[in-house]
């Protein structure tokens, strides 16, 4: 089968079966959505007729069709066939292709000031919580949206893979065809954007209906870990202020010394390290903000006292010096104190800062090696924080503030509860689906190299039912409990998406870095490793209050960076850099765009379909001009033998 270098089709079939005796022909309908489509009980057919996704290897990779039926149809089964390679017969196993249900989540109030996006008004039910069944049952004149999930195992070759899910009752009986484009290079284990989704331990116990730190406790807190790891979180919260019940246990001796038991603590790291969820450890909050005197309210703790042999509350004067030290040194001798990080305390706003500052000092004064962390809401941190985290309307309007600080720490971003509105982008149930996926396009396109957000479990009430009106619809959390485990949202799984899309932007700036570093100097001036990725993060992210919606975009845009990718990485190399950069509109009076490229020695270069001029070790430049206001168009082509790759730019000229 010839390659199809064209955007996945995303596409469906229709079929009429006569399943009663009835003069009238019942329906059964399936069709295929973009992922970052909604799904509705009331969404009708589409004409399309199958699922065609690409992928490197060691990704995951979504997907999503629709199946309704005029009449009930009970117990139907949904099972992938193995993807087999139509150039080698190179097989992936069925057990790499997850098929689960879309199951609907009310919600009572829609995200504030954002009526103009919205995908349905409520009160409505939202496609949200995917349920692991591969068998269904159909309401008549109901859609039912089924979730699929492809994961390329690490050595699969580059290649076009076909398969089928199969659909069948005892009245159906039909296939959605599956094909899959395997990219020819592999999605890396490190992982270069920092992700935290803070989670309540307490929550695992509380709706899991298990006793803290039982053993059966332990085995779901490992679930939620590896969990984390699957959708590419690495850093992990965890709490550490000192007890009697807790990870770090404490108890005062008699002579008013501490002795500390760190199993709980160590285990809980261990399990974090296992699923690679512990490249960076955040230490809970020292403090909170007190929003009326606007002080810094540290946090009290109870423990043991051998000397009255009782639980004694002790104020943070007692154990906070002695027990950050203990920590410190536990944490350097199991050599993790350079991955560790600590709150102050949370929010700080202008009217704060002054208090939050002392603390900082305070817990510096104990422990000056370990980093310090907070999501901030206003700027005044210098020389006192080491990972800043600014909400990321925040970084936006302050960002001459921020920018000029950037050399006082790492920059990260954070959401919660806001931003809201039809501005920025935020992961609430009722916006686009394409607000979740841009999250770590942003990453990239605004240097920011991690991403902070409260709610991975904080289900209040119900953790089925319609989400508190304290929070947007979502803001709570990203997974669902269930008896033996937890189940993923949507939105989860388009944030892991978005994480990989991430991955691409680095690869292809660390692909063309590798490939700069072997050419000669002579040639390799005008190549910027950071100038194509960053361009394409802009046709996503033009700026963080036009973020895009289109979800076929961001499709689109992923396939062109695969396609860099493997022109930066393959056998036949292909390198192109403009001034100006692609998406800077140019003005008449002249325009003029210089085209500078790098190729494999020996490949013929044609720009525009005319061959062009290429030096013995691969130089080849262009100038072009437009003389009034429209388009340049670039398209060139890199050819070796039978092997090609090209690439495109269009400059808007007005």
């Amino acid at each position: 089968m010839k390659n199809n270098y064209n955007l996945p089709i995303l596409a469906a079939f229709v079929i009429t079966l006569g399943l009663t005796s009835n003069l009238h022909a019942q329906t059964f309908d399936v069709w295929t959505l973009d992922v970052h489509s909604k799904i509705f009980s009331d969404s009708q057919p589409a004409e399309t007729k199958n699922i065609a996704i690409s992928a490197a290897s060691n990704e995951f990779e979504s997907a999503q069709f629709a199946i309704r039926s005029s009449v009930d149809q009970p117990g139907v089964t949904i099972t992938p066939s193995a993807l087999t390679c139509e150039k080698t017969g190179q097989k992936i196993d069925a057990s790499n292709i997850r098929i689960r249900r879309i199951g609907m989540l009310h919600i009572t109030k829609n995200t504030q000031q954002a009526d103009e996006i919205v995908v349905r008004k409520a009160p409505c039910d939202l496609p949200e919580i995917l349920y692991d069944e591969n068998v269904v049952s159909l309401k008549a004149d109901e859609t039912m949206g089924i979730w699929v999930t492809v994961f390329v195992p690490k050595g699969v070759a580059a290649g076009n893979y076909v398969g089928s899910i199969a659909i069948r009752n005892e009245n159906i009986e039909t296939e959605l065809p599956l094909s899959l484009e395997v990219f020819p290079f592999e999605l890396p284990d490190t992982r270069h954007l920092y992700m935290t989704n803070w989670w309540s331990l307490s929550n695992i116990a509380r709706y899991h209906e298990l006793e803290y730190l039982s053993e059966e406790y332990w085995v779901m807190v490992e679930k939620y870990l590896k969990n984390m790891g699957e959708h590419r979180q690495n850093v992990i919260l965890v709490p550490w202020i000192p007890s009697s019940g807790k990870f770090l246990r404490a108890v005062r001796k008699e002579d008013g010394t501490f002795e500390y038991d760190f199993s709980g603590f160590e285990r809980l790291l261990q399990l974090a390290e296992k699923y690679g969820v512990a490249e960076r450890i955040e230490l809970s909050h020292v403090g909170g903000v007190n929003r009326e005197s606007h002080s810094i309210d540290f946090i009290s703790t109870s423990l043991f006292d051998e000397k009255t042999q009782e639980n004694v509350t002790l104020s943070v004067d007692e154990w906070l010096e002695p027990s950050l030290k203990a920590l410190c040194d536990y944490l350097k001798k199991t050599g993790r104190l350079e991955r560790a990080m600590i709150h102050v305390a949370d929010e700080p706003y202008l009217q704060d800062i002054e208090a939050w500052r002392a603390a900082s000092k305070r817990i510096r004064d104990i422990a000056p090696e370990l980093k310090q962390i907070d999501a901030i809401e206003t700027m005044n941190f210098s020389n006192r924080l080491d990972v800043w985290v600014p909400k990321l309307t925040h970084f936006d309007r302050w960002r001459q503030g921020y920018e000029t600080r950037r050399d006082q720490g790492e920059f990260w971003y954070y959401i919660c509860c806001h931003p809201v509105g039809v501005h920025y982008p935020n992961r609430f149930m009722d916006l686009p689906s394409a607000r979740i996926r841009v999250l770590h396009w942003i990453n990239y396109s605004e240097n920011l190299v991690g991403y902070l957000h409260w709610g991975y479990n904080y289900w209040q009430g119900d953790a089925y039912g319609p989400p508190t009106e304290t929070y947007g619809s979502g803001d709570t959390h990203l997974v669902y409990p269930t008896k033996d485990g937890l189940l993923d949202s949507i939105r989860w799984e388009l944030q892991r998406e978005s994480v990989e899309d991430f991955e691409y932007l680095k690869l292809l700036e660390e692909s063309v870095a590798q490939y700069k570093s072997e050419l000669d100097p002579e040639i390799a001036w005008m190549i910027d490793p950071k100038s194509r990725p960053m361009e394409l993060a802009r046709k996503i992210v033009p700026d963080l209050v036009n973020t895009t919606t289109d979800g076929m975009l961001i499709q689109q845009t992923r396939l062109e960076l695969a396609r860099e990718i493997e022109a930066a990485t393959g056998d036949l190399k292909l390198v192109v850099q403009t001034f100006p950069e692609v998406g800077r509109v140019i003005y008449t009076g002249p325009s003029l765009v210089e085209l500078y490229g790098v190729t494999t020695p020996g490949a013929t270069i044609t720009i525009n379909g005319e061959k062009t001029a290429v030096t013995d070790d691969g130089y080849f430049k262009r100038l072009f001009h437009a003389s009034a206001a429209g388009t340049i168009d670039i398209s060139v082509q890199a050819t070796l033998g039978e092997k090609s790759v090209q690439t495109t730019r269009t400059f808007t000229v007005k």
